[in-house]
């Protein structure tokens, strides 16, 4: 229970910083001075410069796509599970596991990212949203790596699962997608 109510939490907190985002970007102007171009070091305004946005959506993108791709894998994690526990599940736990652990660096590859000052507290939300998903699961690999008799017959719960948490996965990689292509003016 708690662990919903945590990640309606964090999806709640990336919308509102989602909203100020859209809105914050529609008050800038992509007219800015030139600089070099870099998302590793700090920007040289509050706003930004234009080369250093364009890298930024460059490397965040990059990292999103790469969000997708793991997301994907997750049904396919659970999908040839038995209906009671047995090699199946071993098998499905190591994948999910695995999945966890990318999903994990790439939580830490997005936050190592300097966005622009306005995109900060959504870029810090989805990151939030991606760990406490990637925590989320590791639990349930966890969970069916130890074949517990009360998961037994589960088979339908723990697909129901796996695919809440690529849902919600997919929504915070879209939410920060949308927030980049209004900053980006496209």
């Amino acid at each position: 229970m708690k662990t919903r109510m945590r990640r309606t939490k964090v999806v709640a907190i990336a919308l509102a910083a989602l909203a100020l985002a859209v809105i914050l970007a529609g008050c800038g102007s992509s007219d800015s001075p030139s600089a070099a171009a870099s998302t590793i070091f700090p920007e040289s305004s509050p706003t930004g410069t234009l080369p250093a946005l364009k890298a930024y959506l460059t490397d965040a993108q990059t990292v999103l796509g790469q969000v997708s791709t793991t997301v994907g894998t997750l049904p396919a994690a659970v999908q040839g599970i038995d209906k009671v526990p047995n090699d199946s599940w071993t098998s499905a736990a190591t994948q999910l596991q695995s999945i966890a652990t990318q999903l994990g660096d790439e939580a830490s590859a997005l936050a190592a990212l300097q966005p622009p000052s306005a995109l900060q507290p959504v870029q810090d939300a989805v990151v939030k949203g991606i760990q406490a998903a990637q925590s989320g699961i590791d639990e349930l690999a966890t969970k069916i790596a130890s074949k517990p008799a009360a998961l037994a017959n589960k088979k339908a719960e723990i697909q129901s699962q796996v695919d809440q948490y690529k849902s919600q996965l997919e929504g915070l990689s879209t939410q920060l997608k949308s927030a980049l292509g209004g900053l980006a003016g496209q």
